[in-house]
């Protein structure tokens, strides 16, 4: 399953999984070369450490989020601080450990006494793993999370203890890396790659505190507005206010029923550029972009070109020459 020889100095490739296996016995990792692991974090043997060092792990790289997990012993993981992210730019880390009797990779393993990390992406980071640990880290797209902004940041430098469902989800991310397949690198899956983690980082946040249970009512409309927004998004006529009037309740129930969430305008945005994703990678000949942006409910151009510039870090044009080039079958 895991390759001596396989190192992730490097991030894999959009929809690619990186595996990464040193160990004491790997002789250009061994006592002070450190390698480069997820979150940009250095590895290296614990000074004078008395049990064995390793890592091993694999992380999944999607266009602009990423999801790692590993089994880590005899270790110290360390990163300086960073210059913070240029004005626009939002990324979220989270980082859990906790104990375990065998490999992260072994479904027979546990999760024990795990504990989430809120992590700002420009602090410093040193973790000591004395004895056999799991690490799960999740670098993620701000948008892409689906909990305001204001609400990530006021959880940043706090520890939460891994609940038993939140186990449960990071079991679930990892049984996708030990199942990795081709069919993640397809033009097409590399927007739900984004989707996934950054939905699996937004149920991670927001089980990490206790919530007071949601009305029915307000969990129905949610639903509901969800799936009227997939449904219809490509209508250049679909606005929050004529979802509203669709579920017959008013502009401002409608909004509160996403508190602390994205807003129904940004799903509806965000669900206009997810099928723009998907028309610019299809391997057919298709319209120009200005055309695009009109099949997919877009009034302007314009504005299309900077909100999905800003959704997937490209172009229009760009994204589309990009996925030109990849095979095939990728």
């Amino acid at each position: 399953m895991l390759g001596t020889g396989s190192q992730m100095d490097t991030a894999p490739p959009p929809g690619g999984i990186a595996w990464l296996d040193i160990s004491a016995e790997t002789s250009d990792s061994w006592p002070v070369r450190a390698r480069t692991g997820p979150l940009g974090l250095q590895i290296a043997p614990l000074n004078r450490g008395r049990t064995a060092y390793y890592f091993k792990g694999a992380r999944l790289r999607g266009t602009r989020c990423m999801w790692s997990a590993s089994t880590v012993n005899g270790a110290l993981l360390t990163r300086p601080s960073r210059a913070p992210l240029p004005q626009g730019e939002t990324s979220v880390h989270l980082l859990v450990r906790a104990e375990s009797s065998g490999s992260v990779f072994d479904p027979a393993s546990t999760l024990n006494r795990g504990v989430l990390k809120v992590i700002d992406p420009a602090q410093a980071i040193e973790e000591q793993f004395h004895a056999n640990s799991i690490l799960c880290t999740l670098n993620v797209h701000q948008p892409t999370v689906g909990v305001e902004p204001a609400s990530v940041a006021a959880m940043i430098g706090q520890t939460f203890p891994l609940s038993a469902f939140q186990a449960t989800l990071l079991r679930s991310g990892i049984t996708l890396l030990v199942a990795g397949t081709d069919e993640l690198g397809s033009a097409s899956s590399l927007v739900g790659v984004d989707r996934y983690l950054g939905a699996l980082a937004g149920l991670l946040l927001r089980t990490a505190v206790n919530r007071p249970a949601e009305g029915t009512a307000v969990a129905s409309v949610r639903t509901r507005t969800e799936a009227i927004i997939y449904e219809q998004a490509t209508n250049p006529e679909l606005t929050p206010a004529a979802v509203a009037a669709q579920l017959s309740v008013s502009l401002r129930q409608l909004y509160r029923a996403f508190s602390g969430g994205e807003s129904p305008a940004a799903l509806i945005r965000r669900r206009r550029l997810e099928r723009a994703a998907e028309l610019l990678a299809a391997r057919r000949p298709i319209a120009n972009v200005e055309s695009i942006a009109q099949e997919c409910g877009f009034a302007s151009a314009e504005y299309f070109s900077r909100a999905f510039r800003r959704e997937f870090g490209l172009s229009p044009r760009a994204y589309r020459s990009a996925h030109r080039e990849l095979p095939s079958g990728r």
